[in-house]
């Protein structure tokens, strides 16, 4: 890899809505509350404000940069034990050890495990990376924001919107009856004619159809994010922006994607650690892909050909796949 030693980088963000966010903290019945947290205000008061979870975002990003790193390397099928060292983190068990010549292998070998960190074997491995929370942008964050952002003056509370939804049940659709496989028992009959039998064989079915409420925040709303690398090297960075470049294809944060939720574009500037100022672009993910910066595609380049060459040396030692070369990197 370049850089052997690393260097120390700052990508900080700017998250723009393009439809309704659903991040939930904590539902009550049919009604869902969006994640909240606690900080100072500017007046020096305690403000309860949304916050999308660095936590979510650094789990959703793994996720990528493993799909990609494998779809690169030609592994499709794999052990739970690698399958969950990649997508989870893995886990850890037995008596505590160190183990350096092992940590600094799997370095060598998986860069986004050295990224993101994990259980290996019977120790955790840290990560380069510090992901942080999406701040919004607003009135009540004005004490942590970057100087540059300290602008709004609208309350978090203000980018704040409610939907209800129905579920139907489409046992009561005339017209999609017809698909039931058997003649229906009374019970179910009498139900769905919003009658009650006087004494029903068996007890009352809930009925499917029903009414929810969610919290959402508004499109149009803006986040501040930063991202912290430590002695990062370009490879490493590379699978950083490898998963980025799978979430280009898919830029959804939170729930309910499924109806559209989550939609976003995502600007990065990055700067060297103890620079001041805004920094130079990085990259900008949305719906209309990924623009990558000289840095950000510098980077992608040395990860790929890294990919593309420990591919080729493991295929000169006749393996057809990349698979027991890592999964005997996890049991060692």
């Amino acid at each position: 890899m370049s850089q052997m030693n690393g260097t120390h980088l700052i990508l900080e963000g700017v998250v723009r809505l393009l439809s309704p966010l659903s991040h939930i903290g904590e539902s009550t019945g049919t009604e869902s509350f969006l994640n909240t947290v606690n900080i100072i205000g500017p007046d020096g008061e305690p403000a309860e404000v949304f916050v999308y979870s660095g936590n979510a975002f650094r789990g959703a990003l793994r996720d990528l940069a493993a799909e990609y790193m494998l779809g690169r390397l030609g592994v499709e099928k794999m052990g739970l034990e690698l399958f969950y060292m990649l997508f989870s983190g893995g886990a850890i068990g037995g008596e505590q050890s160190v183990d350096i010549d092992q940590a600094r292998r799997f370095r060598a070998l998986i860069p986004m495990f050295s990224l993101w960190g994990g259980g290996v074997g019977n120790q955790i491995m840290g990560g380069k990376m510090h992901v942080g929370a999406m701040y919004p942008i607003c009135a009540e964050c004005t004490n942590i924001l970057p100087e540059r952002l300290r602008i709004a003056e609208t309350s978090w509370r203000q980018l704040i919107t409610e939907q209800s939804y129905t579920r139907t049940d489409d046992a009561k659709n005339e017209r999609l009856r017809e698909r039931f496989v058997q003649q229906l028992p009374d019970q179910d009959r009498l139900m769905l004619e919003g009658e009650t039998a006087e004494k029903p064989d068996k007890p009352d079915r809930k009925p499917q159809q029903m009414r929810y409420t969610q919290e959402l925040v508004a499109p149009g709303a803006q986040f501040y994010q930063r991202i912290d690398f430590k002695h990062v090297t370009d490879v490493e960075l590379g699978s950083f922006v490898s998963a980025l470049s799978e979430f280009s294809k898919h830029p959804y944060l939170g729930g309910q994607n499924r109806i559209g939720h989550g939609l976003c574009e995502i600007s990065y500037t990055w700067r060297e650690a103890g620079q001041p100022g805004e920094g130079a672009h990085f990259l900008t993910v949305g719906p209309d892909g990924m623009l990558s910066g000289a840095k950000a595609k510098d980077s992608l380049e040395a990860y790929n050909e890294y990919l593309a060459r420990i591919y080729e040396e493991y295929l000169a030692m006749n393996q057809t796949t990349l698979q027991k070369m890592l999964e005997a990197g996890v049991s060692s």
